[in-house]
């Protein structure tokens, strides 16, 4: 399983990563597609540090860039899938609204592309939840280190009984000592 997911990781990062490049070099066309559905959702939220469409989406793709690479690279795994399957939310509410498409032409085309990026939502989700492969690798590190603390616990235990069978040992060897010294005198 691990070279398929090997392979699936930059699979799966490199439209975030060639999207995000192309919108970081020219972020207008993008932002004209996008400005009617972000105007009116930047003047609603205030916590948006801009209003201006060309910015949000350049921010967005440099998310893109950062995540994907992050992804491709098999680091933080399940938080850069989450964040790329929640960059797809807007994505697929926005840029690919086949249903708002006069021309069949077009709409199809809109479709396409629309069902490909939900498809690709769907996998970064399976992505995210899918078992980490450091579950096992953790797992045998918590028995070694538990068989471990038994084998320290058993040691002492095994030094405690020889000190205390020596001892009483000593304690015979000493009686027996003085029983000769009554005898003999």
């Amino acid at each position: 399983m691990r070279p398929i997911r090997t392979l699936a990781r930059p699979l799966m990062a490199a439209p975030f990563v060639v999207t995000g490049i192309e919108t970081l070099r020219d972020p207008g066309h993008r932002a004209e597609r996008l400005a009617p559905v972000i105007k009116p959702l930047a003047d609603r939220v205030s916590w948006l540090p801009t209003k201006d469409p060309e910015t949000l989406v350049r921010m967005q793709g440099a998310l893109s860039v950062g995540s994907g690479a992050l992804l491709a690279m098999g680091r933080f795994e399940r938080l850069s899938t989450l964040v790329l399957a929640g960059q797809l939310v807007p994505s697929l509410l926005a840029e690919h609204r086949f249903w708002a498409e006069d021309d069949p032409e077009r709409r199809a085309t809109e479709r396409s592309q629309f069902f490909k990026t939900a498809g690709l939502f769907g996998a970064l989700l399976v992505a995210a939840t899918a078992p980490s492969r450091y579950r096992p690798i953790k797992a045998a590190r918590t028995s070694a280190h538990e068989a471990r603390l038994q084998a320290a616990l058993a040691r002492a235990e095994a030094g405690r009984k020889a000190e205390r069978a020596r001892r009483k040992a000593a304690r015979r060897v000493e009686g027996a000592r003085r029983k000769a010294t009554k005898i003999g005198h």
